[in-house]
């Protein structure tokens, strides 16, 4: 069964994971007169030294407060759309001919309750990773 459909999905989805954790430690640094800041891939400062250890966390709180506000105003626009119901029929409907032209079963309704990680934009659902015993 290696090449079946769902040998190639587990295949996907282990590289998936695999991906994502690696994103996930992606760090880069800069230095700047006596100003030095880490930021993770998403632009996260995880680490800030400046000469002024008051101004450094008055900077990273500021960082962190104009982060999740811009987050938020991306997510609420992303809604208009995702609230679309023909974007919505759109999807579906892409959806439907993926799988019938691929002959893989697509989900209806992907639930990530209790998921730890539902908040997560790179990973698998929950129920897609539980179905293949990546939880």
């Amino acid at each position: 069964m290696p090449n079946s459909v769902e040998a190639r999905f587990e295949k996907v989805a282990r590289t998936a994971r695999r991906v994502q954790d690696a994103v996930e430690r992606v760090r880069a640094r800069a230095v700047v007169d006596q100003v030095r800041i880490e930021v993770a891939a998403d632009g996260r400062i995880t680490a800030l030294a400046l000469p002024d250890a008051v101004m450094a966390q008055s900077v990273s709180t500021a960082h962190e407060r104009a982060r999740i506000r811009a987050l938020e105003r991306a997510a609420a626009l992303r809604r208009e759309l995702s609230d679309d119901a023909a974007v919505a029929d759109a999807v579906r409907r892409l959806l439907g001919a993926a799988s019938e032209a691929s002959n893989i079963c697509v989900p209806q309704n992907i639930s990530d309750a209790g998921c730890a990680d539902a908040p997560n934009p790179y990973a698998l659902p929950c129920a897609i990773r539980r179905r293949y015993g990546m939880d």
